[in-house]
């Protein structure tokens, strides 16, 4: 091994590649080190079921807490392949549930916690009109009811779907996987590449809160990791969605 390069330094994981061959994966605290562990259980069993790749993994170390597996190599998805995007999340969420080493938690219940937290965290930094216009969205986690649960991703963004020779080829970082709504892995792709993909309205409302609500993750994470610049990006984001 000559070469080690630094590709992603974010608050969960430390992701290194070495010689333009392997990824290494490092938990950056004990909080993340239970998502690894469902990577590591989860991945193997629905790879087969995938028209895409994902994550291999060749070596587990629990410590420290790290995997490695071979680089799948492309670009971040811009708008290249609909349908084989497609074909991808519908393979994702018809995955039989009930077979995989995942317990759903209680969907509400747990984005009544995240708005909570947010507002511990985050309202701090917002004028009065942007903290009504958040409670009024916050309010709307009641209504995320009336979905099959599914298989998700949790994070579908142009960074984490791999393409080449304008196919989609990997779907990578699978830390945020989870028993949850569908809606939620349309969140980016009907407000970003695809917006004209024909889905059931209820759906799409869904999708929408989901889009509204990324931006606070963002201050969030900007806010623990103490970089300012980062944090004024996303709130602008932030008041740009609400």
């Amino acid at each position: 091994m000559n070469r080690l390069v630094e590709i992603d330094d974010g608050f969960d994981f430390r992701v290194l590649a070495a010689d333009g061959t392997w990824i290494f994966r490092f938990a950056r605290r004990a909080g993340v080190v239970a998502a690894l562990e469902t990577e590591v259980a989860l991945l193997p069993v629905i790879a087969p079921l995938l028209p895409v790749a994902v994550p291999r993994f060749e070596y587990v170390s629990r410590e420290p807490a790290f995997v490695v597996y071979e680089l799948i190599e492309g670009e971040p998805l811009v708008a290249e392949d609909p349908d084989g995007v497609r074909a991808f999340v519908d393979a994702l969420h018809s995955i039989d549930a009930a077979t995989l080493p995942i317990t759903p938690d209680d969907w509400i219940d747990a984005y009544r916690a995240q708005c909570a937290a947010f507002e511990e965290l985050v309202f701090p930094l917002l004028d009065e009109s942007l903290r009504i216009k958040s409670l009024a969205l916050f309010d709307e986690v009641e209504s995320l009811t009336g979905f099959e649960p599914a298989l998700i991703h949790s994070d579908l963004g142009p960074e984490h779907m791999l393409v080449r020779d304008g196919r989609l080829v990997g779907v990578i970082d699978w830390g945020d996987t989870r028993i949850g709504d569908p809606a939620l892995d349309y969140a980016w792709l009907l407000h970003g590449p695809f917006p004209d993909w024909e889905v059931d309205d209820e759906l799409r409302r869904r999708a929408g809160f989901y889009h509204r609500l990324a931006p606070f993750y963002s201050v969030h994470y900007g806010v623990f990791t103490k970089q300012p610049d980062f944090v004024e990006r996303a709130l602008a984001k932030l008041s740009s969605r609400l």
